[in-house]
């Protein structure tokens, strides 16, 4: 008769951007089953800031010491009632889809959005959607991924971004909706 293995709660801790603040428990029979599971956190739940409920951020499991698991960052996206409250009737969204690697050496696949009135110009549009690109690849390129983050989390990037297109256009939302870490 095969002897069962005991399974264990492990604390799982965010990584080093975000103070490596415990994120849950993760039940674990073996270190090397949880190593490279994905965990989603809502932002509100890792910040405490109510204004980002709806950021969730993943993290895969990197290690395991001490009865503690340890994460890497592994993207965030907005949810999907939020995305649908910008994207609405007489408006023209624009998507906009980036591979860049960061300072850090880490590569991050970046989907933004853009939401501007529907009577927006093809070259309007162009326009906006190169700025936009210049400079989101800029902040990306100029950052390691924890600058990156706190970036996103404390909306810097997202208003400096928002300013600049107005100037072409009236832009209802711009919004970074996902990021995903490329392997």
């Amino acid at each position: 008769m095969p002897v069962k293995k005991v399974k264990e709660w492990v604390k799982v801790v965010a990584p080093q951007a975000f103070e490596e603040r415990g994120i849950g428990k993760l039940l674990v029979s073996e270190e090397k089953n949880a190593i490279g599971r994905r965990i989603m956190v809502n932002a509100l739940e890792l910040t405490n800031n109510p204004n980002k409920y709806y950021l969730n951020f993943f993290f895969r499991v990197v290690k395991i010491e001490n009865d503690t698991a340890y994460t890497e960052f592994d993207g965030f996206e907005c949810t999907r009632d939020y995305i649908s409250r910008m994207v609405l009737h007489k408006v023209k969204r624009m998507d906009l889809v980036q591979d860049i690697l960061t300072k850090d050496g880490v590569k991050l696949r970046v989907k933004s959005l853009l939401v501007a009135q529907k009577g927006i110009g093809e070259k309007c549009k162009k326009l906006m959607k190169k700025k936009a690109a210049e400079m989101i690849l800029e902040f990306v390129q100029n950052s390691t991924v924890g600058d990156f983050l706190s970036k996103i989390v404390t909306d810097e990037m997202k208003n400096r971004i928002f300013q600049e297109l107005r100037k072409i256009y009236p832009l209802r939302y711009f919004e970074v909706r996902k990021v995903e870490v490329l392997r």
